[in-house]
């Protein structure tokens, strides 16, 4: 029998895409994983990581919006493939992940792709044993949540569904929590615990996540100035934009744009 200590630590170099997936699903308890339904489902990120945190496996969803071949991923980590800031939280999660050994269910969170923009996605990721009990990975899914394009939201994020069209369609005012109880018709409290239940945050930091979309499309679609965007969005002080920024994307506003504009 295979144990933890036994399983090879192949380099990107030498790993095969087949034959370096092939043995590490053998080494899990059956019943863990069903690749053929994640690889039938588009809008659905699926991958399967290592006790390293490099890839073993990610389906063609993943790698298209990436922009790039299941096989560029194997034996990699999040650092060869997203931006220093962002890998650091992706890579921080999994070793939540190995440390408790519990997994983290329904985050949501702001995923940015190869070729700029984001998509919001709600993402869990949960330990993978071998036969013998040993923790030898990670495997995860993200899907993605929009109200405008390609696939509803899920139907208990429908019940919020109002709610989540007023945020995006008045992204450029100044939005509290209680206009939204007002436009909901009920108290912050049963609003508070509403957002939690249905989408895992708070109003007041969905309202965050929200701007922050708006944001990265601005600064990636348009001229305007990194000022000109936090004013548009409420911030009168580019610091005070920065810093929101930065708590939702992980890296700078100046720092979001370079990057995603340099890329293909």
């Amino acid at each position: 029998m295979t144990r933890e200590s036994e399983v090879p630590n192949p380099t990107a170099a030498s790993i095969s895409p087949v034959s370096g997936f092939e043995h590490f699903v053998k080494t899990l308890r059956p019943g863990q994983i069903a690749l053929g339904l994640f690889e039938a489902l588009p809008d659905v990120l699926f991958w399967i990581k290592d006790r390293q945190s490099r890839f073993v496996f990610v389906n063609r969803a993943f790698s298209d919006l990436i922009r790039r071949k299941p096989e560029d991923f194997i034996g990699r980590t999040d650092t060869d493939i997203f931006p220093a800031e962002i890998a650091r939280t992706f890579l921080q999660d999994d070793e939540n992940v190995f440390e408790t050994g519990k997994p983290i269910l329904n985050k949501m969170e702001l995923v940015t792709r190869k070729a700029g923009g984001i998509e919001w996605r709600m993402t869990s990721k949960v330990p993978l044993f071998s036969n013998d009990g040993g923790m030898v990975g990670t495997s995860g899914i993200s899907r993605r949540l929009d109200q405008r394009e390609g696939h509803p939201l899920p139907a208990p994020y429908r019940a919020l569904s109002k709610l989540v069209n007023f945020v995006h369609d008045n992204v450029d005012q100044t939005l509290s929590v209680e206009e939204l109880a007002r436009q909901a018709g009920m108290s912050i409290s049963t609003l508070e615990r509403r957002f939690r239940s249905h989408l895992g945050t708070s109003p007041k930091r969905f309202i965050l996540h929200a701007k922050i979309a708006a944001a990265c499309e601005r600064l990636l679609h348009t001229p305007l100035s990194v000022g000109e965007i936090a004013d548009l969005l409420g911030y009168h002080e580019h610091a005070s934009f920065t810093r929101a920024f930065t708590s939702v994307m992980h890296m700078s506003p100046t720092a979001y744009r370079k990057y995603y504009q340099l890329k293909p």
